[in-house]
């Protein structure tokens, strides 16, 4: 017979529930491996869809992002079984696995072969267990991208450009983006004029506008920790 939750002590609680959020991370590992199945023996007729992303948000409470999420780690972590590993263990969460398959997908051009077994190895470490931190993990990517991504500066880097898209469920869209310096200050020259305060016929300030604490294009760029220079970007939208 199942406790109720009221009746457990305190010790009870915390136990109850550190084993029930470790049995979630077996289970996120779980769906990202039958994902994978589906995604290479399951056929687009039976599917309903071009591909797992679309049927997934179709079928359950995924959002279009985070199903496309799910079926990026089933694709990328075939290829990587180190950092699978990680993950079906349930040692690992999958965002951090995230971060590291990008950048075993991507690695700094000028860091070979050998180093890259090594990076991932380390970033797997610092990715294990309750201790680790996403922005100690984003910081040594950062260093190894810096150090071994060529002679560019980083500002100037239009390789490591990136831009991340989906729809939401209300029809919105929603985007990340990593790119150069030029090409960030081209785009909030393009996005200012569309957040220019805009007030009412009868002169009632517009709510977006910067008194009512709505962000400017010059606040953002201000508050951005590197922007990147001009250049195509690499751009990812939502599979369906």
């Amino acid at each position: 017979m199942t406790t109720e939750i009221w009746q457990l002590s305190e010790s009870e609680l915390l136990a109850d529930a550190a084993t029930v959020s470790h049995e979630i991370q077996l289970l996120e590992a779980r769906r990202i491996a039958l994902v994978a199945e589906i995604d290479t023996r399951v056929s687009r007729e039976k599917l309903g869809f071009p591909g797992p992303a679309g049927w997934l948000t179709s079928t359950t409470l995924l959002s279009p992002s985070k199903a496309t999420k799910i079926v990026a780690l089933a694709r990328g972590l075939k290829n990587f079984p180190d950092i699978a590993d990680a993950v079906n263990t349930g040692v690992m969460s999958v965002d951090h696995a995230a971060l590291i398959l990008t950048f075993a997908e991507t690695p700094p051009k000028d860091l070979p072969e050998e180093g890259r077994v090594m990076a991932r190895t380390a970033l797997i470490a610092a990715a294990t267990g309750p201790e680790a931190r996403t922005g100690r993990i984003r910081a040594a990517i950062t260093k190894l991208e810096d150090e071994f991504g060529g002679k560019t500066p980083p500002p100037e880097n239009t390789d490591r450009n990136e831009l991340f898209a989906s729809k939401t469920l209300n029809g919105r869209l929603v985007a990340k983006m990593d790119v150069d310096a030029v090409t960030g200050e081209k785009l909030l020259t393009a996005l200012s004029p569309l957040t220019e305060p805009r007030p009412a016929a009868d002169g009632t300030p517009d709510d977006r506008s910067p008194q009512n604490g709505a962000p400017t294009p010059s606040d953002t760029s201000s508050t951005n920790t590197s922007p990147r220079a001009a250049g195509p970007s690499k751009a990812a939208n939502d599979p369906t």
